[in-house]
């Protein structure tokens, strides 16, 4: 039963990526659904990108090993991508761009452009290969088939979808999987209760320690913190969507609607992983949350909730795999190689490079090893390169010089690779956490010193009219 309802998920996504086809018919289409994704399925989709691994199996995973402060995941998720969307979904959408590479080059060059979308391209990759690693494992525990081959499969559907019906695919698919997600999670919750008691009830049995809000430990925090602070669904993968909604207000309304519905999923997988710290107190942390839905919950229950996870799974690298492909073709293919390409050649370069960046995933998720959400946020820290020099550009009277924001955005870049491969890490904090702080102080340098900014002209012009007024 358990297996049969994985099966018939799986086909349904199939079947929702041919549906999504049948209204791609430009590159516009694959890209941005035509600029005409409804609000609610925008807001579905959001989330949707979100609510991965890391924010089930991988909290889950938190919530075994470490107790109550795994929370702490979610909920900086949560406030994260409701303030970045309340900052740029509607300016983003506003701008008509496709890309976060073709607004900087705009306010910063084309330098800017091509250093952002390479970064872009990369830090992506180990958090899609996450999400094809969990999806296997869940498959294989299902199926007794080797781990390999299980990943093998669960990327071979998420790729072969998203080539196939581009936004409107995922727009369908992901829609679908995130009112799956929480069909498994209420349904586990319900079950849980009536099985095990409330919170209280289970908190008591744990572990000493594990109700303990220390027991995240200042590498993990920082990690989370880094993120907030980096405004980090200020990505692509997140506005993107937003740039695909019919209006600036839907597109704004529809990331904040998400922000909220992030919180849910994320305190549910926490209850998922304590009943399995209780029950299965020596199995692989990682397998926290399969293996409690398979020996603890009726096949139906289980069998619902494990595809609510390889949903999450896939809503999560369907998105990654996608924006990576419009970055790498509307900033390096269309900018730089062939600025001239047809419509049509676009539409089969950004088919070919999503099958391309799945397959370089695929093999990141065949050889990791590391905790699941730390895979997630393995290089995460060079994605706050433009965060600085993009919100001095909105918000900032004075703005910093092209080749100055340029070069900040440069910097911030090879400081977050270098501070991502060092072991152990620099100050004992993550190095999303110290690459945030240090793109922050570099860009308030710039603004403050007058040979690297201007003031801009609208700032003059309300200082004349104080001026004239007085």
């Amino acid at each position: 039963m358990t297996l049969s309802i994985v099966i018939i998920y799986l086909s349904v996504c199939m079947l929702l990526g041919f549906a999504g086809k049948l209204r791609t018919k430009t590159s516009e289409d694959y890209a941005l659904a035509g600029r005409k994704m409804p609000a609610w399925m925008a807001t579905l989709s959001i989330a949707a990108t979100l609510v991965g691994s890391g924010v089930t199996v991988g909290v889950g995973e938190l919530a075994y090993s470490i107790g109550i402060s795994s929370i702490l995941y979610p909920t900086i998720l949560g406030i994260c991508l409701f303030f970045s969307m309340w900052l740029a979904a509607a300016r983003f959408r506003k701008s008509l761009k496709y890309t976060i590479p073709e607004m900087l080059e705009d306010y910063y060059g084309s330098n800017a452009r091509i250093i952002v979308a390479i970064i872009g391209i990369i830090i992506f990759i180990p958090p899609t290969a996450a999400q094809f690693l969990v999806a296997g494992m869940i498959l294989s525990t299902l199926t007794g088939i080797s781990q390999g081959v299980a990943i093998s499969i669960a990327a071979f559907v998420i790729i072969a979808y998203v080539m196939i019906g581009g936004m409107w695919a995922i727009g369908y698919t992901d829609a679908f999987q995130m009112l799956f997600i929480y069909l498994g999670l209420t349904l586990l919750a319900i079950f849980s209760i009536i099985k095990f008691g409330g919170y209280g009830t289970i908190l008591a049995q744990l572990p000493a320690g594990h109700s303990s809000w220390s027991a995240i430990g200042p590498i993990r925090l920082t990690a989370y913190l880094g993120v907030l602070l980096m405004f980090g669904f200020i990505s692509q993968a997140w506005i993107q969507k937003s740039a695909a909604v019919e209006t600036p207000a839907k597109a704004k309304w529809s990331g904040l609607i998400a922000g909220l519905l992030i919180f849910p999923v994320g305190f549910l997988a926490v209850f998922a992983g304590l009943i399995a710290r209780i029950t299965l107190p020596e199995i692989n942390p990682a397998m926290a949350v399969p293996k409690v839905m398979l020996t603890v919950f009726p096949p139906v229950i289980g069998g619902i909730f494990l595809a609510a996870v390889i949903a999450a799974c896939m809503s999560c690298a369907d998105s990654w795999i996608h924006s990576s492909a419009t970055v790498f073709v509307r900033d390096i293919y269309q900018r730089y190689i062939n600025p001239r390409a047809s419509d049509q050649r676009v539409f089969s370069y950004s088919v070919l490079v999503c099958l391309l960046y799945g397959v370089l995933a695929w093999l990141l998720a065949l050889t990791a090893r590391q905790e699941i959400i730390m895979l997630v946020l393995l290089f995460i820290a060079p994605g706050a390169l433009f965060i600085g020099p993009l919100l001095a550009a909105w918000f900032s009277p004075r703005k910093l010089k092209k080749g100055i924001g340029s070069a900040i955005i440069l910097v911030v870049a090879i400081l977050g690779i270098l501070l991502s491969l060092k072991r152990p890490f620099l100050w004992g904090v993550h190095p999303a956490f110290s690459t945030t702080i240090i793109a922050y102080v570099l860009t308030a340098l710039g603004l403050l010193l007058p040979w690297t900014s201007y003031q801009s002209q609208l700032s003059k012009q309300i200082g004349k009219s104080t001026s004239t007024v007085s």
